[in-house]
């Protein structure tokens, strides 16, 4: 049976929110050990991506709106999983956001996902 990439991502996605300070939104993924994480509105949609390299050379105060990255690349849940993987290598992102019909956020996919599937049983096909 073909793997999607609801079989890989993890549903559980700290977010950030676009208002919130970037110094600070870095500060807490950093203690929650990340290196970076969606930003999201109120009603679930993903705006972008912020990573700590983006705030490290931020003198000013800024909001996480200002200094976050575009989402270069969704899938959605029901994508195969295979497809996701090449992505993420031919691509050379660490973090692929998933969404819904909606473009709510719904999970994450990382290189850290994949190679617990793998050594969880799951195999490519």
């Amino acid at each position: 049976m073909m793997k999607t990439v609801a079989d890989l991502m993890t549903r559980q996605v700290l977010t950030v929110d676009p208002e919130a300070s970037a110094k600070e939104a870095a500060h807490e993924l950093v203690l929650a050990g990340y290196h970076g994480a969606p930003v999201r509105d109120s009603a679930g949609h993903v705006l972008g991506v912020l990573s700590t390299t983006d705030v490290a050379d931020q003198v000013e105060p800024k909001k996480v709106g200002d200094v976050m990255a575009p989402v270069l690349f969704a899938v959605m849940a029901a994508d195969p999983a295979m497809d996701a993987v090449k992505r993420m290598v031919e691509t050379g992102t660490h973090r692929l956001v998933v969404v819904d019909e909606s473009g709510e956020l719904v999970g994450l996919v990382t290189p850290m996902d994949v190679l617990k599937a793998l050594l969880g049983g799951w195999r490519p096909e």
